[in-house]
């Protein structure tokens, strides 16, 4: 899917979602108007767990009293972590990195990957956030003209993958 596709699809969200609390407000306002008006107020009611049903089909579990939102800033649309070890092996990324769960991977020409998941900023000069990941394995140089990581040819189907499995390494 390509970013074009995808942002629609995002807009498409963005805009039905709008829609949806636009609704919810005008038809709350009116029933909290007119008190006696069951119709409105059970409209309102199957509106809202609608649209709490479809913020739980994509929001992570909920463990707390709040969601961990910095959690769910790390999930990597269409990336497979399993997929993504297998690209970075063949890609041969542990040439100069280190990276936990790859053969081999003990490189110290680039920063060792562990704990990628818990930095703030991609080789220092991009916010750590999926979006910025695959960017930045897609193409190195156009983000940082000076980094000795070459730009590999990365796909941005393998870069999703690659970095949804680069999230699951921790310290």
């Amino acid at each position: 899917m390509s970013k074009v596709d995808k942002a629609g699809r995002v807009l498409g969200v963005i805009v039905v979602g709008t829609g949806i609390a636009a609704v919810c407000v005008v038809v709350s306002v009116w029933a909290l108007a007119r008190p006696d008006a069951d119709p409105v107020t059970a409209t309102v009611e199957r509106a809202v767990t609608w649209v709490m049903r479809q913020a739980d089909a994509v929001l992570p579990e909920r463990t707390g009293p709040s969601p961990d939102w910095s959690e769910a800033a790390l999930v990597v649309a269409d990336g497979d972590p399993r997929e993504g070890a297998r690209l970075v092996a063949q890609f041969g990324c542990g040439a100069c990195h280190t990276i936990p769960g790859i053969p081999r991977a003990n490189g110290s020409v680039g920063p060792d990957l562990t704990g990628l998941h818990d930095q703030a900023y991609i080789a220092g000069v991009l916010p750590n956030r999926p979006g910025d990941l695959v960017n930045w394995l897609q193409s190195p140089p156009r983000h940082a003209p000076e980094t000795v990581m070459p730009d590999m040819g990365v796909t941005e189907a393998e870069a999703e993958h690659m970095a949804a499995y680069l999230y699951t390494l921790r310290r």
